[in-house]
């Protein structure tokens, strides 16, 4: 088995969900805008309220869709092994086409 080094592309999580404004949720309007703190969506005219309003909370933009919340989990989801608990996919196997972690190549894969 050869094995190579697997990083997950911020490209590849950001198309995964579409994230409506908490807002305007009845108008189906787009995020622009997540917050941490109310865990809410935004569009932009609702995160510049939000903003004005909440100065002291941070509002992450679609360049740090990392932060939001099911990027955040896709991500977990995606880097960990399915087969044993706690341990990340950092391998991949060309043999089987398959992302692995070191207990799964030492286990499972030649």
């Amino acid at each position: 088995m050869e094995a190579a080094s697997v990083s997950l592309q911020k490209s590849d999580l950001e198309t995964i969900a579409a994230y409506l404004c908490s807002t305007c949720k009845n108008k189906n309007t787009e995020a622009e805008a997540y917050c941490k703190n109310c865990n809410s969506c935004f569009c932009g005219k609702c995160v510049n309220l939000h903003n004005q309003l909440f100065q002291d909370h941070p509002s992450y933009g679609p360049e740090e869709m990392e932060k939001w919340p099911v990027a955040m989990a896709t991500q977990e989801f995606l880097e960990n092994c399915e087969v044993h608990k706690g341990k990340k996919l950092e391998l991949f196997c060309e043999d089987h086409s398959a992302l692995c972690c070191n207990t799964c190549v030492l286990l499972s894969h030649r």
